[in-house]
């Protein structure tokens, strides 16, 4: 599982690369995608970059002097794939034991109910 500024960059790299080809990205607009918490400076751009690399999320042509050539690679863009599954199945399964909590406590109220009449009708 990737960190918030990682997932960040990886999410703008595969914004940006959209068809599936290399594409000239300056660091500048690299660095635009991090939300004002997570900011990071050139060099720490350079070591996310890096770490993407060498877990194959992306490939880099080459990077000089504030431009970089990116791709992402079939990893990279499986990995938001991935992600949106799982929160697809949390939310299924969120939802399935809410209705079988509701629908059990719905039967359980309505044999009880029916109880206690069987029990006043027969008892007195």
């Amino acid at each position: 599982m990737l960190d918030k500024r990682t997932s960040a960059l990886l999410n703008k790299i595969n914004e940006l690369c959209s068809e599936g080809s290399f594409k000239v990205v300056e660091e500048e607009e690299l660095l635009s995608c991090f939300p004002p918490k997570a900011e990071t400076d050139k060099e720490g751009l350079r070591q996310i970059l890096s770490y993407l690399r060498e877990h194959k999320y992306i490939d880099i042509q080459y990077a000089d002097e504030g431009m970089y050539c990116l791709c992402p690679l079939p990893e990279g863009r499986m990995y938001f794939e991935n992600a949106r599954q799982v929160k697809s199945d949390s939310f299924r399964r969120r939802r399935d034991i809410v209705l079988m909590t509701a629908l059990g406590a719905f039967v359980g109220a309505f044999v009880g109910s029916v109880a206690v009449w069987l029990l006043i009708t027969y008892l007195f």
